[in-house]
């Protein structure tokens, strides 16, 4: 058995599974990662992609391990495995069929992010000139639900209004898994459209939400040369507006990917239009003290150093997302209680 892990938690990661990824956990004594398994997937493509992963976990089960539970995030970690927990970064799978939410939860998918950048049956993506919010019928009973199975509601890519609809009408508490404060970063005239109004910030926080901060160059005023001073620096903003046991991390990182598939990342498979030139592949350019997963530690010495508490650090590194993601999991209706070992089943 290898060395229990700490509780360091990324909540949300897009790597083609690969045990080169893998093992840049390990290094960095990750103990669990949210990753993004679909985006603009069919419900077709979608199963594929689940048991390419659950293969690539099965030949890796030295490293790593599926799971469904929030608490089975300190089991693994006490075996030394990092627990991987699947997840959508939008509704495109389900397609317009409301049964394939509960089928995708017993598959072992715990996250589905609303809408990623555009309008969807449910909402609208930070990229529509209109934010329509949750208007449909279809938008409701969705969020309902998510509620009912146990699948947690992700507003990341979210519209303001969108953002604001779901964490209003979800019976259960949300989550942005990786974003960061508009406001913070406006006052140096930053203005990407994908930061979150303090407004829904604050309103995510009281209904018990949890706020993922993102180092992600693209998500920082000083792209890659943001120092770990300045991350911590909006951390400490943050656990001053909403407090530090609603705060974690998600890096948003995504290796693995050719440069050319961000192109209907970005803007869906039906768009004529190009996502913006780049020469780097996404796991590439980030900052010195944080290349990859394996420099996790790096932030919680940071926030040790800018006066958080040992408590206050081992929360936002870990600890909350576990605690959150152990409530979130759990399914409402008492009938789906055994869905993990049904799910098992299932794939087998």
């Amino acid at each position: 058995m290898s060395s229990p892990l700490p509780l360091i938690v990324d909540a949300l990661e897009y790597p083609e599974p690969d045990r080169r990824w893998f093992e840049e956990w390990r290094q960095g004594n990750v103990s669990c990662v949210h990753v993004t398994i679909a985006v603009w997937e069919t419900a077709r493509e979608t199963l594929d992609r689940i048991g390419l992963w659950r293969r690539k976990l099965r030949e890796n089960a030295d490293l790593v391990r599926l799971s469904t539970t929030g608490a089975d995030i300190h089991k693994n970690a006490a075996e030394g495995l990092t627990t991987v927990i699947f997840g959508f970064q939008n509704t495109a799978p389900i397609e317009h069929d409301i049964e394939l939410i509960e089928t995708f939860r017993q598959l072992g998918v715990c996250v589905m992010q609303l809408t990623y950048n555009l309008q969807n049956y449910i909402g609208s993506g930070y990229w529509e000139a209109e934010d329509t919010g949750i208007s449909s019928r279809f938008g409701k009973l969705a969020i309902e639900e998510m509620n009912r199975v146990g699948v947690l509601i992700d507003l990341s890519h979210c519209g303001e209004r969108t953002t604001r609809e779901a964490i209003d009408l979800s019976s259960r508490p949300v989550a942005i898994t990786h974003s960061n404060p508009r406001e913070y970063h406006a006052k140096v005239g930053f203005g990407e459209k994908r930061l979150k109004e303090t407004e829904a910030i604050r309103a995510l926080a009281e209904r018990g939400g949890m706020f993922g901060l993102c180092p992600n160059r693209f998500m920082m005023e000083n792209g890659v040369q943001t120092t770990l001073e300045q991350f911590c620096d909006l951390v400490a903003w943050t656990a001053d507006l909403i407090g530090a046991r609603s705060i974690g991390l998600g890096t948003d990182y995504c290796p693995g990917h050719p440069p050319s598939v961000r192109t209907w990342w970005r803007y869906a498979k039906w768009s004529r239009e190009s996502a913006p030139h780049t020469t780097q592949a996404p796991h590439e350019g980030w900052q010195d003290w944080l290349r990859n997963p394996s420099d996790l530690n790096n932030i919680r010495d940071g926030l040790l150093r800018r006066g958080f508490s040992t408590q206050e650090a081992d929360m936002i590194m870990g600890k909350n997302w576990a605690r959150f993601f152990t409530e979130s999991f759990r399914p409402q209706d008492a009938g789906l209680a055994e869905m993990p070992a049904q799910a098992e089943r299932v794939a087998s």
